[in-house]
């Protein structure tokens, strides 16, 4: 059974230089984002090294998705995908993760609800946390993606 540690998840749209005095303000130690290449993911990168300070340090994690469509998100490695941010995270303490794709909708959705699932909310929780977390995604990360990402979650389940 694949598992996630409980940690603490903000969600929202790709960070810029107008969000970064919000950001810093929510002492994130990592910035998670769902973009892919083509998106100017890695430019990111430099946003994320201003969010944190020199004894807290904001570790940029690039998890790349390259769509929010259900074709891009069936063809995505999501286990791949919580490994490599589960280890990004491993040895740090008191983890808060601000997760984002372009708008913070359909990708961010569909990945803090798989998140929030491994971490051993049921679907309804998993709803509800998601709601209490950002609202806009929650209306909007649309059915289908949560019907797919309870597929993920379910082969996860069997998973090593």
């Amino acid at each position: 059974m694949v598992s996630f540690p409980r940690v603490q998840i903000s969600l929202g749209p790709r960070p810029g230089k107008k969000s970064i005095k919000r950001l810093q303000d929510l002492n994130l130690t990592h910035c998670c984002t769902l973009l892919s290449e083509r998106e100017g993911a890695p430019l990111i990168a430099k946003v994320c090294a201003q969010l944190g300070t020199a004894e807290r340090p904001c570790e940029w994690v690039w998890l790349p998705i390259e769509g929010g469509n259900q074709e891009a998100l069936r063809q995505t490695d999501i286990l791949s995908l919580v490994e490599n941010l589960r280890e990004a995270i491993a040895n740090t303490p008191d983890v808060h993760i601000y997760l984002h794709c372009s708008a913070g909708i359909h990708r961010t959705g569909f990945f803090a609800y798989i998140l929030l699932r491994l971490m051993g909310h049921d679907s309804a929780a998993a709803l509800g946390e998601l709601a209490d977390l950002r609202h806009v995604t929650s209306n909007q990360v649309g059915e289908e993606r949560i019907e797919l990402a309870d597929e993920f979650v379910a082969s996860l389940a069997t998973a090593q």
